[in-house]
């Protein structure tokens, strides 16, 4: 056997070995983990499917609490008076919180009121009450006799789906109770919205994810809630599912399709991966052989030269000039064929360099236009569309927050409930846009009260406005409802349809409170409204203060 037959075996045998140990690191190490990524990011996805309808539940219970623990449902259901439904159960106020069912019942479970509605792409009202009522109201009735009336009146709520004609609807119902929690329930209010396909889609356009979700048929005994299910579609299409549990329940499952992305990028960078390592076990080969020749065969000076050139200048056009016919000729040939290889994959090296470089910087301009709309569509969450002011979503987080830093700043909190007198004789006057139109000249006075950047005003429902004043004292934020009133008068809107001015007036509810463990936010807007409704009774056009009971 030939000198570069007993050198040449055990260095490539190397190269191999190098090179399997590459390509088992890189499939059983490296993709893999590319795999177990791609889940998660599925789980991720799903997971905010599920949280906005969480979300879309928890805002349909707190617009049924806010409904239930009021004295005038609490009057109506018992009496059933025709004045509340003219002044709040008109359909352009379920169209404004997008809930498609209202039930007014009594403790029998008869529908006291009743509305199925049906809102078009342009707002067109239609009303199916006859088609889905006598569906809805017994599966109501049912859900409302699981309330245990002996828990706290927060917790006297029961939250479900129910499926009527094939089509979910996320409900909540609540016991109708009085403002203050004292006195038996009289009955029960229930919202609810249909998730049909166009809901489904405003969702997915919310959170940027194409999600489709199905009613959960019994029996559940297979059904655990939070486990996800994922199957591979196809290599370039991944499928997960998870069921949404509303108390323990399951309800609904969301499911998506999902761009296997990451097990392609993973699929690249395995291969990226091993020609690397290859090209390097190459490198390693060929140090192996220089250091050989150098040591070992030391009379062959010029092929030594050669070599010695090329490894200083790294210039793998170079070629050695041994044109022997013997071993050492032979090996100077193998030599440059290497070279040439070499020369050749260091060119698609530096092309592949070149391609990922430009990929990667389209990844890099994707996710920063992925954070703009995402902030982009924050903002647009928080804001009424028709005012431009923070609605009841901005609102809770704003009370929240300011309740909380006050309660440990000691500072006072006023909130102050406005709402338009005789708003409704405005629209029938009128007409609803130039309603609008008052709304928006309303909200445009109201928001130059708001005088620090820590004020916030909001619409809280139909023509009533509530501005949160943190830091504030109960002398200052009456000022604030005087210039207020004043502005409002002095602004000259024509109202012929009010019996108190021939212009838009406000009656004005205030309440301030230091936070502490013994109340809540909730508390304070009870109190304003309490005074807002005794400015109402007391001929409008005005305001009055009402302090909050704070316990010992």
């Amino acid at each position: 056997m030939s000198l570069s037959s007993k050198t040449a075996l055990p260095v490539i045998l190397m190269g191999l070995l190098l090179s399997l140990a590459a390509y088992l690191i890189q499939t059983k190490v490296i993709f893999p983990a590319f795999t177990d990524l791609e889940v998660h990011y599925a789980k991720d996805n799903i997971d905010r499917a599920i949280r906005r309808l969480e979300s879309q539940r928890e805002i349909i219970d707190f617009t049924v609490y806010d409904w239930s623990a009021w004295d005038d449902t609490y009057r109506f259901v018992e009496d059933r008076n025709v004045d509340y439904i003219e002044s709040n159960l008109h359909p352009e106020t379920f169209l404004n919180f997008r809930f498609d069912v209202a039930l007014f019942m009594d403790n029998s479970g008869d529908a006291v009121w009743a509305r199925v509605y049906d809102f078009g792409p342009e707002s067109e009202i239609h009303d199916h009450t006859d088609q889905y009522l006598g569906d809805i109201l017994p599966s109501a009735f049912a859900h409302a006799q699981t309330i245990d009336v002996d828990e706290d009146i927060d917790d006297q709520t029961v939250s479900g789906v129910m499926v009527v004609e094939d089509t979910p609807i996320l409900f909540s119902v609540r016991p109708v109770v009085r403002s203050d929690g004292s006195g038996d329930a009289r009955g029960y209010v229930l919202f609810g919205q249909f998730l049909d396909e166009e809901v489904v889609e405003k969702f997915s356009e919310h959170i940027v994810l194409d999600f489709e979700i199905e009613p959960v048929e019994p029996p559940y005994e297979d059904l655990q809630p939070g486990d996800y299910s994922i199957n591979n579609i196809s290599g370039d299409l991944l499928s997960v599912s998870k069921i949404y549990s509303i108390e323990g329940s399951p309800s609904l499952r969301a499911s998506a399709n999902m761009a296997r992305s990451i097990t392609r990028l993973g699929s690249e960078t395995t291969v990226y991966g091993i020609a690397f390592f290859v090209l390097l076990c190459i490198a390693f080969v060929l140090m192996l052989l220089w250091l050989f020749h150098n040591v070992v065969v030391r009379p062959i000076q010029h092929l030594k030269d050669d070599i010695a050139s090329l490894s200083g200048t790294m210039d793998y056009s170079m070629r050695a000039s041994v044109s022997s016919n013997d071993e050492i000729g032979a090996l100077s040939k193998e030599f440059n064929a290497m070279l040439t290889l070499i020369e050749s994959n260091n060119s698609q090296l530096l092309g592949l360099n070149t391609k990922l470089a430009s990929e990667h910087e389209k990844v890099l301009t994707m996710q920063n236009e992925l954070q703009s709309a995402n902030a982009e569509l924050k903002k647009l969450s928080e804001k009424d569309a028709l005012t431009g002011l923070a609605n009841r979503f901005a609102l809770e987080k704003k009370l929240e927050q300011d309740w909380s830093l006050l309660s440990r700043t000691h500072l006072p909190l006023s909130v102050m409930i406005i709402d338009i007198d005789y708003f409704k004789a405005y629209n029938d006057l009128y007409g609803h846009q130039a309603g609008d139109a008052c709304l928006k000249r309303v909200a445009e006075l109201l928001q130059k009260a708001a005088k620090r950047t820590t004020d916030m005003v909001a619409r809280f429902g139909g023509e009533e406005f509530l501005i949160v004043l943190p830091g504030t004292p109960a002398s200052e934020a009456l000022e604030i409802a005087e210039a207020l009133r004043t502005s409002i008068n002095q602004a000259g809107i024509e109202h012929g349809g009010s019996p108190v001015e021939p212009f838009v007036t406000l009656s004005i509810g205030l309440s301030t409170a230091v936070p502490s463990p013994g109340s809540t936010a909730e508390d304070l807007i009870r109190t304003a409204d309490k005074a807002l409704y005794s400015v109402k009774k007391d001929g409008r056009n005005q305001f009055r203060f009402e302090p909050m009971y704070t316990p010992a």
